[in-house]
């Protein structure tokens, strides 16, 4: 199992991994993930690789944990908060295919991603989930998760957030 970015040689993975999410009519998690954003596939790779602080986006690297050659589920990690960030987003978003939720995937994946965090540099891991999503809550806590105050947007939405002591 692999904890690492897209490559070139990926685009057969990345194909039957994004088809998944779309045949499903699901919003791709992380966004940055979803090929619609491009042109093309070498487009994603490329900006994935060189994801640096432009045009509302900050600093981050986008993981995908791939296994026998399917991608299971992708995380994004940013490497500083915002404003944006600090009250809905936070340093990590991270996604499962259908297939392989429920089976601790996601837990492994925030996991390794905080591992990368840390050696970042990264001590307090701000992980957020809107609220009713109790699986993406649950994932947060087996991390570690301490639950601090909710964002409440202007449309509603309601964003669950913790903090993950990672030092």
């Amino acid at each position: 199992m692999e904890f690492r970015e897209l490559t070139m040689a990926d685009e057969p993975l990345y194909c039957n991994y994004i088809s998944e999410w779309i045949d499903h009519d699901e919003k791709i998690v992380p966004s940055i993930t979803n090929i619609t954003r491009y042109d093309n596939f070498s487009q994603l790779v490329h900006f994935l690789a060189d994801s640096k602080s432009s045009d509302g986006f900050v600093d981050n690297t986008t993981l995908f944990l791939i296994d026998d050659d399917e991608i299971i589920g992708a995380a994004n990690i940013r490497h500083e908060l915002n404003d944006r960030l600090k009250k809905a987003v936070g340093h990590i978003g991270y996604g499962v295919r259908k297939k392989y939720r429920g089976k601790g995937y996601g837990t492994k994946i925030l996991k390794k991603s905080l591992d990368y965090a840390s050696r970042i540099g990264i001590t307090e891991v701000l992980v957020t989930c809107k609220q009713g999503n109790d699986a993406s809550a649950a994932v947060i806590m087996n991390n570690g998760g301490e639950e601090i105050e909710s964002y409440h947007r202007e449309d509603g939405t309601v964003f669950r957030r913790f903090i993950i002591e990672n030092g």
